[in-house]
């Protein structure tokens, strides 16, 4: 017999790089010699190779804000207001090649990154020497891990405002703004939201926390997830209303976990197949509705009701039960699913004379569907951080990652807080389970500061 559970749900122009010598160039690094000029002229001018063609990169699938860099690669974040654009630049002192640029889709207009892969100790400044002196000689005289410029392909060239080009010598996360080049520090994280009472409500409050997620969380390598109840299509239409204070996400999680949708570009979104396979084991819609249907029989029409159809999907059964009839609804459907042998966890939330109760996959909930995205792009528990203000969170604040409530908290998830044991936590000397003072988005931004991740 399969088992059931039942939860609470509670850009600047320049010359081409023919014309670029090896002077004056703006080297960037983690190593003591990281950040270092040479004005020497050196080695051998840059190839002319300038660009065939405009790059479409407005075509590509944009990068989740994930970034942490291949195995000793380099991952560059460029700041700029061209539609696209690539690294032209040279590994080691190898051959000039390029690389692609990719947006990013939780800082869209704001952010292009690219990838490169480059072993350490192929540039200067790795290489063992019989002293001190021979080793800064050595790493002087060897050509850095990356020497690069950037172009938008349209015959515009980013080089350092001092001559030269941008050299980079240590693998790492780099951000060039403003013809500044940087190593980036800071714990990348995995920011998991809820939308509304949470990071949407305040304008003002959704607009400070999109500041500091496109200034800094986005180029620490981020990912952005909303974890919401809201349907993809219920989303979109907040997004296009919110735009301009709200940050758009990488992931979304919607229908209490039920489904995971990636922004792939252009407006649109893709359904993971991944998860979509997770839900399908141990679970048969039709008995899941017929379950339904015998509850619904027992208590009659003034009791319970299905949710519109689209609240429901092929995962997801969503019914309102009143508050007097739910035990003797739950009790019905206990037992028709254990015959049916039907795999389901059982959710209820929403305050009031009625309840939400959403029947789904074992596997599936919003914390489920969490730790399945946070796993997915490789986010330790220590970097991942729910974020709620209601009942309907509860479950997802509930998981062994950071969690917080926000100051604006509804009375059940304040009182589930007030009775909750503070659990140990992931972060030494600090609480796993935080209830922030200020409100909203804000209360964010509060918490990350706490668990030193702002």
């Amino acid at each position: 017999m399969k088992a059931f559970r039942a939860q609470t749900r509670p850009a600047s122009g320049g010359a081409p790089p023919s014309a670029c010598g090896r002077r004056a160039v703006s080297r960037v690094g983690r190593g003591p010699a990281a950040a270092r000029a040479s004005s020497a002229a050196q080695g051998s001018p840059l190839p002319a190779s300038a660009p065939s063609a405009p790059l479409a990169t407005s075509d590509l699938p944009p990068l989740a804000s994930t970034s942490a860099p291949p195995a000793d690669g380099i991952t560059l974040f460029y700041r700029t207001d061209w539609g696209g654009g690539r690294v032209h630049g040279s590994l080691a002192g190898g051959a000039w090649q390029d690389y692609a640029f990719h947006k990013v889709a939780s800082a869209p207009g704001k952010w292009l990154r690219a990838k490169i892969p480059a072993a350490a100790g192929a540039g200067g400044g790795n290489g063992a020497s019989a002293s001190a002196a021979a080793a800064a000689a050595a790493a002087a005289a060897a050509p850095p891990l990356l020497e690069f410029v950037v172009t938008n392909g349209k015959g515009d060239w980013d080089k350092p405002t001092t001559g030269g080009n941008y050299e980079v010598a240590a693998p790492g996360i780099y951000a060039l703004r403003g013809g500044a080049l940087a190593p980036v520090e800071g714990t990348p994280v995995c920011l998991v939201s809820d939308l509304d009472g949470t990071m949407v409500g305040d304008d003002a409050s959704s607009a400070a926390f999109k500041v500091w997620w496109e200034d800094v969380g986005v180029v620490r390598g981020g990912l952005l997830v909303y974890n919401t109840g809201r349907s993809l299509e219920s989303f979109k239409q907040l997004l296009a209303e919110k735009g301009h204070c709200l940050s758009r996400p990488d992931v979304l999680i919607s229908a209490v976990g039920t489904k995971i949708y990636n922004y792939v570009g252009s407006g649109r979104w893709r359904e993971d197949e991944g998860w979509l396979a997770r839900l399908t084991e141990g679970w048969d819609l039709t008995a899941v509705r017929e379950a339904a249907y015998a509850a619904l029989a027992e208590v009659g029409r003034d009791s319970m009701h299905f949710r519109p159809p689209e609240e429901q999907n092929d995962h997801k059964v969503t019914c309102g039960v009143q508050v007097e009839a739910l035990p003797r609804v739950l009790e019905v459907l206990q037992t028709r699913l254990a015959a049916a042998e039907v795999d389901a966890n059982i959710i209820t939330s929403g305050t009031g004379d009625w309840r939400f109760l959403d029947l789904v996959p074992k596997g599936a909930g919003k914390l489920q569907a969490l730790d399945y995205v946070r796993q997915t792009h490789g986010f330790p528990l220590s970097a991942t951080v729910a974020c709620g203000d209601s009942g309907n969170d509860i479950l997802m604040l509930s998981g062994p990652n950071l969690a917080l409530v926000v100051g604006n908290a509804q009375p059940d998830l304040v009182k589930w807080l007030e009775q909750r044991r503070d659990d140990a936590g992931p972060l030494p000397g600090k609480a796993r389970l935080l209830r922030a003072s200020a409100h909203e988005a804000r209360g964010i931004l509060e918490g990350l500061a706490y668990w030193g991740l702002a």
